[in-house]
């Protein structure tokens, strides 16, 4: 397919090229001429023509490496104008060159005098086909860009719907009320603490779950709560450090850092002859960790990790960054980019 559509654009550049020749051959003297300048003039233009349009491939190849349409479009211009004026400079002054001084053995100066407007409407169709290719390029990544919108806003309604969906499962909730009947038999001073912090999280979550982002330190004193239910279930079998880091600040989007400890928490063993030890922590360059000792469940119950792409979709658009997702045979290790705010 990749080589059928190769041909085609050979071909047509081949075409568009006798035809601007002969158009300046028409313009410039008419076809009153031997039929050997005619051929030459075929020649020349071929000559010219095919690499002015091999600019598009080259093009092609430089703007996935080095051009942002979106970002940096006036970066964006400059470079492609400065790649294409340097490219067509050369393909146009190397033929003529040859054609022209080489082959006659004439000079620049008799060249100049007699071809300046060739070479002048030589660069005219040079900035004619630069403008289309930009203009095409733009509309691609424009279009592009529109799409990759549509499907990170899919993508985080469909997330936050999970989240919430987890978080009041039927699942969760009984075992929170479980915990609690049992505290009210053992302590019922710590029971009263414990059934606070439910209605606390239940609060939270009802209010997060409508926000796009929210403070790095509000997302923290969430967790905290959930830490807190999951603490009084499991005991001693569970340990959280949550490092505090007050040089760095920013923001996260809501119930991410929970959905990432709720994640060691579901895909881990936890008992008091295997704990389970999570560390949450925020570097100097605004990445937020979550680091849990590996010890997989021994059971066959499929997961799905949905909610972790999509997680890290939606802060790779937010933030141009990629979450890091590392695992080792001791340790499972997410890094989420925090979203700096611009002032």
């Amino acid at each position: 397919m990749k080589k059928i559509k190769f041909i085609k654009q050979f071909l047509i550049a081949v075409l568009v090229s006798i035809l601007i020749g002969f158009s300046f051959l028409l313009v410039f003297g008419g076809f009153n001429r031997p039929i050997k300048d005619i051929l030459l003039n075929m020649g020349y233009s071929l000559c010219i023509g095919l690499p002015l349009f091999a600019n598009g491939f080259l093009f092609e190849w430089y703007a996935k490496r080095y051009i942002d349409w979106i970002k940096k479009p006036l970066q964006s211009i400059f470079s492609a104008m400065l790649l294409h004026f340097t490219y067509s400079s050369v393909v146009i002054l190397g033929v003529n060159w040859i054609w022209f001084i080489r082959i006659p053995n004439s000079s620049w100066k008799i060249f100049w005098q007699y071809n300046k407007a060739t070479v002048i409407s030589e660069y005219i169709v040079f900035v004619v086909v630069a403008s289309i290719i930009y203009a095409i390029n733009f509309f691609k990544a424009w279009k592009f860009a529109l799409e990759e919108k549509e499907k990170i806003k899919s993508e985080s309604l469909a997330l936050k719907y999970k989240v919430l969906q987890d978080q009041v499962s039927p699942h969760f909730l009984f075992n929170s009320l479980n915990t609690l009947g049992s505290l009210i038999d053992l302590d019922t001073a710590k029971a009263k603490v414990y059934n606070q912090k439910l209605a606390q999280f239940y609060r939270d979550l009802l209010l997060f779950k409508d926000e796009d982002i929210i403070g790095l330190k509000e997302e923290i004193e969430f967790v905290k709560k959930y830490v807190y239910l999951q603490q009084i279930r499991f005991g001693e079998a569970l340990a959280v450090d949550i490092i505090p880091n007050n040089k760095v600040d920013g923001k996260v989007i809501p119930l991410s850092l929970q959905t990432l400890v709720e994640n060691c928490i579901k895909h881990n063993e936890i008992s008091i002859a295997n704990p389970l030890k999570i560390v949450i922590g925020i570097t100097d360059d605004h990445k937020l960790i979550v680091e849990n000792n590996l010890q997989p469940k021994s059971s066959n119950e499929k997961t799905s990790s949905t909610g972790l792409s999509n997680l890290a979709g939606r802060y790779e658009f937010l933030t141009g960054k990629k979450v890091e997702i590392t695992r080792t045979e001791k340790y499972f290790r997410v890094n989420l980019p925090l979203i700096l705010m611009e002032v």
